[in-house]
């Protein structure tokens, strides 16, 4: 049986996620910021610190993105690994539903940020690790190119599928 569609979710949700990219610039500029001190020659922790929170920042409006569409379509996000589970689940395409939002190698990088994100919660424990850092700072230009294009190709398919021209 084929889920009735819900015009008016389906568009709310477009609405969220452009609201998503409008806020992902503001994040971006951020994360330039942190990068752009570094390379200036600042080492101290708190400025490895800082960038950390830029990515941080950076994969948790990606994830409130994901969550959204998981919760407009399917609505049944697992409590255990659900963090894990979402990144892979914008990978697939539910036939009658909904889109994939991006491909399996742009969800690897994607999921970079997210382990990245789930360790930087606990540095309180380790302390921050410039190398790590700066190891997951060179995959986010490419991660936020990723994450663009699919939102923004989503939100077309999104639309159309509204306009019943698929």
């Amino acid at each position: 049986m084929k889920k009735k569609l819900d015009k008016e979710a389906i568009l709310l949700l477009c609405s969220e996620l452009e609201k998503d990219l409008s806020l992902l610039e503001r994040l971006v500029q951020e994360n330039i910021q942190a990068i752009n001190r570094i390379d200036q020659g600042a080492s101290d922790s708190l400025d490895f610190a800082a960038l950390g929170y830029t990515i941080h920042n950076l994969y948790c409006l990606m994830e409130n993105s994901f969550l959204r569409i998981a919760k407009n379509f399917e609505n049944k996000i697992e409590q255990k690994s659900w963090h894990r589970d979402l990144v892979r689940r914008m990978t697939l395409e539910i036939k009658g539903l909904r889109p994939a939002l991006f491909t399996e190698e742009e969800a690897t990088r994607i999921d970079e940020l997210r382990a990245f994100r789930h360790a930087f919660r606990s540095l309180y424990q380790a302390g921050i690790k410039a190398e790590k850092v700066l190891y997951v700072q060179k995959i986010v230009p490419e991660a936020i190119r990723s994450y663009r294009e699919a939102v923004r190709k989503y939100i077309q398919n999104l639309y159309m599928i509204v306009e019943d021209k698929r």
